[in-house]
């Protein structure tokens, strides 16, 4: 029960302990990929005034600043990179000079057991250096082989050359990601660490502690300091000033069993780095952008922060292209659909009355039958214009109320079928079809009867006046 308590009480003043004087949030890498594009991961260590992590800290916490913007993005997780099994990548780098030698086997005993509590995806190399910087092992997740190859470390070398030692392991981080031609790149874990075994002593290297420091700088690889000396203690403060600068921690180990405690607190430093995942509001441009992560506690106003140069990756996010395509076609789509719904409808189309061709909706008749036609009707009273006209063409044109006669009248007088006009060459003769009220020519009704031109037909309250250029010419030549 106490346990429980003290736990809680412990995670409650996790933030406080945080904010406090001394502590630090330091950016160790940000992951940013295409295959994972728009969200980005950032791996974040937390250290307490004491020089230890600080554990338990919230997802509320952390907050995400672009390009100077003053809203954070949106945090999506926030977990330990224990939690998250993304591994790290770690170069344990071992003065291997005749200085060590009385304490060989226990360097090599915490070395192995070090390398073998690794994780699953964790990837490790080890690099010795004495006389020379040698590469134990290159990268890898077999563990037991990589024990193995650093349990046969000599240490009889005469010299320490501890920078060019250093500059070694930070050349395997180089070489994997740009292996040169032929050679196949490889993906090591974004956390990454340089843990140092020495006394801290150099005597002639080839690469200056300066361009040391600016390297792992560069790549964002903390360098993590086990010092421990059989000789003088001065030399390992440059331990500790390399540590601090590389952004890595410093262990003093005065005894041999502390060798193998400070690597376990190493490790668990590691283990407790944060791997914060949000979604990123960046250009896909290959350019570098500016990210700030704070941790900032709700009601105080001290935070801690720290900012980082990132590039992002340069694609065509053809997907969301092919999205935005589809959005605008079915928008066009939409509203091609829309207007044809909506547009205003022509007139329909009409058909002649008299030979059934289409003709232009202000016609009565087709051009053509009124051009062809020997004869003709026209309205001189009724239900219609005055002087409307019908051309008689064909065999016989209908008259009468129903719409499917050739001159259709609009008169409650005249039946559906009332009459038809036949026509035969020159010739054209009125038929009454048994209408009721007869057909009327120049005021006698009759049931059939040849027009001559100038006759008055008059159908029911309607009249049309038979006008005919030949019988008209017949006329002339009677007279």
């Amino acid at each position: 029960m106490k346990t429980n308590l003290c736990t809680a009480l412990l995670a409650l003043c996790a933030p406080v302990a945080a904010l406090a004087a001394g502590a630090q949030l330091s950016i160790q890498q940000v992951q940013a990929t295409q295959n994972r594009w728009p969200h980005v991961r950032a791996f974040v260590n937390v250290i307490g005034a004491s020089g230890s992590p600080i554990q338990g800290l919230s997802q509320d916490l952390f907050r995400v600043y672009e390009r100077g913007d003053n809203d954070s993005s949106k945090v999506e997780r926030v977990e330990s990179l224990e939690a998250a099994q993304t591994g790290a990548s770690i170069v344990v780098v071992i003065q291997a000079s005749g200085a060590m030698m009385g304490i060989q086997e226990d360097i090599k005993k915490a070395v192995s057991a070090f390398v073998n509590g690794l994780g699953e995806k964790d990837q490790v190399a080890v690099v010795d250096y004495g006389e020379a910087a040698e590469i134990v092992a290159p990268f890898s997740e077999d563990k037991g082989d990589v024990a193995g190859k650093a349990a046969k470390i000599t240490f009889t070398g005469r010299s320490f050359l501890l920078y060019d030692g250093l500059a070694q392991a930070i050349q395997l981080y180089a070489a994997a990601a740009s292996p040169g031609k032929g050679g196949a790149q490889t993906l090591l874990p974004a956390a990454k660490a340089i843990i140092l075994v020495s006394d801290g002593r150099d005597n002639g290297s080839a690469t200056d502690v300066e361009k040391v420091i600016s390297d792992a700088a560069k790549r964002r690889i903390p360098i993590h300091a086990v010092a421990h000396s059989e000789l003088d203690q001065d030399s390992l403060a440059n331990l500790e000033m390399i540590a601090r600068r590389s952004g890595g921690t410093y262990r003093p180990a005065p005894n041999v069993e502390d060798i193998n405690k400070s690597l376990t607190v190493i490790k668990d430093y590691i283990n407790k780095m944060y791997v914060i995942q949000w979604k990123t509001r960046l250009p896909h441009d290959g350019k570098d952008h500016k990210i700030e992560i704070a941790m900032e506690n709700e009601g105080s106003s001290t935070s801690l922060k720290s900012s980082i140069l990132v590039r992002t990756p340069g694609f065509t996010d053809w997907l969301k292209i092919g999205i935005i395509a589809a959005v605008i076609l079915l928008l066009v789509i939409g509203g091609l659909a829309i207007y044809v719904l909506t547009r205003p409808k022509p007139p329909p189309t009409r058909f002649c009355p008299v030979c059934k061709r289409a003709q232009m909706p202000e016609w009565d008749v087709c051009l053509f039958c009124l051009k062809s036609a020997k004869a003709r009707l026209i309205m001189q009273k009724g239900a219609g214009p005055r002087g409307k006209t019908w051309p008689l063409v064909g065999k016989i044109v209908s008259l009468g109320s129903g719409p499917e006669n050739s001159i259709r009248i609009l008169d409650g007088a005249v039946s559906g079928k009332h009459a038809g006009v036949a026509i035969d060459g020159t010739k054209f003769e009125i038929v009454d079809l048994g209408s009721k009220n007869g057909v009327l020519v120049n005021g006698k009704r009759t049931p059939r009867r040849f027009l001559r031109n100038g006759d008055v037909i008059t159908l029911g309250m309607t009249e049309f006046k038979f006008e005919s250029a030949i019988a008209a010419a017949d006329d002339e030549a009677e007279d």
